[in-house]
Formats: C-alpha cells, structure tokens, sequence
C-alpha cells in the first residue's frame, strides 16, 4: 500500500512523460511491498499490524469458520475497524490472505530442515493445526474443499513450489505426490508416529532425479 508520507518525501525530482501511463493502483489486500535497498518505520509497522490482522483472522476462522465478520477480525486483532479496511477491503479477501499466509508460515518453519524432518514437521503440524480443527467442527465442508489442491489458488501455487525445490534440492521427483500426501492431513490428521513411518515409505517410492525412474 502506498504510504503518502514515503511518496512525499521521496518522489521523483524529475516530472513523468506526459504519455507514460500513471502507475496501477495499490490493491488493499495485497502484502505491502519494500523497495530494495529502502527501510522505513511507517512499512515496518504496516508489516507488523498485517501480521497481527492475519492472526486475529485465523482465531477468528477457528471459532466462527469462514462467516467471519470484519468486525470480529478487528476485534479478534485488537484493533479498529478502520485498520483493519486500510489492509482488507473485503472477508474474501481477508481469508484469501489468511490462506497464503498459513502456506507460508509452513513453508518457512520448514526452511533448512532435512527433506524428511521437513514433511514430518509439516503432515504433524497440519494435523494438529488449530484453524483445521475448529473447521472440522463449524465448517466441514469448507476444510473438505480446503483438503482439495486447486492449482489456480495462490495457496497451492505457494506450497506446491515450496515442494518442488524441497524435493529438488535432495535430487527427488514427484512433487505432485508428495502434495497429495500433505493435502491428506487437513482432512485427516494422524500421530506422529504415523507420520514419521509414512514419510519413510514416501522417500523411498519417489522417484530420483538423478538416477532411473
């Protein structure tokens, strides 16, 4: 989101084409966007309030499933409402956000793990996941569709790359696979005993990039 004190302060000196065609409007949902090489206090906090509107949105879903009002994200945030808008214009919005942002907190508590210590902490936290559980109780068939991979939403665009250069990076294929495998904890959890003893069966049926299929 633009911010009017940064654009103040840092315009261009020079004026803009007269063709040049003015620059697309700031979408409210969208994560705000540092420039390289810049830091400001004003994107620091709007980072900060974006993550504590996301975790007031998943306390929220686990209580009240998808039907959230905007009111209670603000609440369930601590903050007002007005806030709130200057992030999300929409619920739709809000949980689109909320979808992605749980796919990337997966994927970055992941991060530098082992292959297998990767999809073991992964299928074990989903499993235990509390925005799952209180789905499973309000909202079935939502957590169903959740459970479903649609390759056009942003969430399953996210986790299915963060699979695929996993997987690569320890010479494996068959990302599609392990996707599948992973989806099946959001509708059905297991122990991590489970867990560990399928991701041993899983790792040794993939197929390795650098030897036959």
């Amino acid at each position: 989101m633009s911010n009017p004190l940064f654009d103040t302060l840092f315009r261009p000196t020079t004026a803009p084409e007269p063709s040049a065609p003015p620059p697309p409007p700031a979408i409210a949902s969208a994560a705000p966007v540092r420039v390289t090489g810049t830091r400001t206090r004003a994107g620091n906090a709007m980072n900060r309030t974006r993550t504590a509107l996301l975790a007031g949105a998943a306390r929220a879903v686990e209580v009240s499933g998808t039907r959230i009002t905007m009111a209670q994200v603000a609440a369930a945030a601590g903050v007002a409402k007005a806030t709130l808008y200057n992030h999300f214009r929409t619920r739709e919005a809000v949980l689109a956000a909320l979808v992605v942002d749980q796919v990337d907190q997966l994927v970055e508590a992941a991060a530098g793990q082992s292959l297998e210590a990767a999809l073991v902490g992964t299928a074990t936290t989903l499993s235990r996941h509390p925005v799952r559980r209180g789905l499973a109780v309000v909202e079935p068939a939502t957590l169903a569709a959740l459970g479903r991979i649609d390759e056009a939403s942003d969430g399953w665009q996210h986790a299915r790359s963060a699979v695929d250069a996993a997987l690569r990076a320890e010479s494996f294929g068959g990302t599609d696979t392990v996707l599948r495998w992973l989806a099946s904890f959001v509708l059905t959890p297991a122990d991590p005993r489970v867990i560990v003893a399928d991701v041993a069966v899983l790792l040794a049926g993939l197929p390795r990039l650098d030897g036959p299929a």
